[in-house]
């Protein structure tokens, strides 16, 4: 099982989360609303070798839109989540 720490593409005050891979999506470990932590499972991928990539992120931050589910096809750069920054969910409070 190879881990892949994603570098996410900024997205206004967020990160966009990308599949590093082309392959099917094997379960999505986090849910819309859920805060993240550094190193945190986000999503698992079945590359076209039948080999899984753990799809990590490496900060903090806040689930605001899970773009896939399990079972949907993805090739390398498709979004698989938006996550918002840490610092800002905590100046809205």
């Amino acid at each position: 099982m190879m881990e892949y720490e994603v570098y996410p593409r900024r997205w206004g005050y967020g990160h966009i989360i990308t599949s590093p891979v082309k392959g099917s999506v094997e379960s999505i470990k986090v849910e819309l609303g859920e805060k993240v932590r550094g190193q945190q499972l986000l999503a698992i991928i079945q590359d076209e070798q039948r080999n899984i990539k753990r799809i990590l992120f490496g900060t903090t931050g806040v689930i605001e839109t899970v773009a896939v589910k399990a079972g949907d096809k993805v090739v390398r750069g498709d979004v698989l989540l938006y996550i918002k920054e840490d610092e800002l969910v905590w100046e809205e409070h």
